[in-house]
């Protein structure tokens, strides 16, 4: 069995940034006569419901899904090279009809995912024992964990007031924003054929969780999120490691799934950060949940974020060598789960 290694990752937002580095190393890989195969993340005009060309991936779990798959392909020595990239223009790319349309697509336009997710926070509180006055404290001492992560992050006030009955507009991740980035992957006994000017990442393991179902059927299994311990035990298993204990220890990096606030109190819990939900607000006050503030500090489009983290969390582990990095991500209403924990060098 191989080892897999990031090479190259860069992510370009709003005509700030540069994927350079990432198309030197392409031409690398075909100065070195390896094949490449291109694995893509789905835009937001890809629709929900339409059928994936073969190496397509969709959904907010989908950087994850793809990683998975070229994870695999890598280390059983299938692959030699892996591009997995995604580019969406949601700011400037779409009508606001056309936008609003195309997001209705997930659960229909009566349900709309703010509401799906206040659904499943109900769901969550009353399976955790929490009042939704303790689950609110615990939503305003999560974006304080942003903020702390993105202090120079502009919000206008007005995303402050209540848009659900357990949601802020500072709580929801905020898509708007026009995003394209890339990872590009190959084998360790491929290593020597490329001029890396950073040390490669490796990935260590990579987890996926799937529910029964998604939606409003499923909101009682949703709410449980044992899909998604099974995701991280499967990432643990692979890296031979507790990720949680790494990080409380202080030797890794996090980068949670921050759409709505249910999702990355989940993880805390699901992903044995706490021993139970009493713990969370020390936990908090500690620990940074995120590099640059999440998907509400720090936004990429639809499908995008997951990889926008991958991307992020490989540049932090450059400037940080001996510590390993956590990155999630959530699909749907959170049918899909994935945990992938990367670092180290060759």
């Amino acid at each position: 069995m191989h080892q897999a290694f990031i090479i190259a990752a860069a992510g370009r937002q709003d005509g700030q940034g540069s994927l350079a580095e990432l198309d030197k190393m392409r031409e690398q890989v075909t100065e070195a006569g390896l094949k490449l195969e291109r694995l893509v993340i789905d835009p937001l005009k890809a629709g929900w419901n339409s059928p994936k060309p073969r190496n397509h991936f969709r959904s907010g779990c989908a950087p994850l899904e793809a990683l998975a798959f070229a994870h695999t392909q890598l280390k059983e020595g299938a692959f030699e090279a892996v591009l997995i990239e995604g580019q969406d223009a949601i700011k400037t790319g779409y009508s606001r009809e056309e936008r609003d349309e195309l997001m209705q697509e997930v659960f229909g336009p009566d349900y709309p995912l703010p509401e799906a997710y206040t659904d499943l926070a109900r769901y969550f509180c009353h399976q955790q024992g929490l009042s939704f006055d303790e689950f609110r404290k615990l939503r305003d001492a999560l974006f304080e964990n942003y903020r702390r992560s993105a202090p120079e992050a502009a919000v206008d006030e007005r995303w402050y007031a209540e848009i659900t009955e357990l949601f802020r507009g500072v709580d929801c991740a905020n898509p708007y924003t026009d995003y394209s980035g890339g990872l590009l992957l190959t084998r360790d006994d491929l290593l020597g054929s490329f001029d890396c000017s950073q040390p490669p990442v490796e990935v260590k393991g990579v987890g996926i969780g799937f529910a029964q179902g998604d939606g409003a059927d499923h909101l009682e299994e949703l709410a449980d999120y044992w899909h998604l311990e099974k995701a991280v035990h499967y990432a643990n298993l692979q890296a031979e490691m507790e990720f949680a204990e790494e990080f409380n220890a202080g030797k890794a990096l996090l980068e949670a799934y921050t759409c709505y606030p249910v999702v990355p109190l989940a993880l805390l819990l699901r992903g044995d950060f706490v021993g139970s939900v009493e713990e969370i607000p020390a936990w908090l006050g500690k620990h940074r949940l995120t590099l640059k503030g999440g998907m509400n500090l720090n936004r990429a489009p639809w499908n995008l974020p997951a990889l926008r983290a991958l991307i992020e969390m490989t540049l932090a582990l450059h400037n940080n060598p001996g510590m390993l990095g956590g990155v999630h991500g959530n699909g749907g209403l959170g049918y899909k789960q994935g945990f992938a924990i990367l670092g180290g060098n060759p």
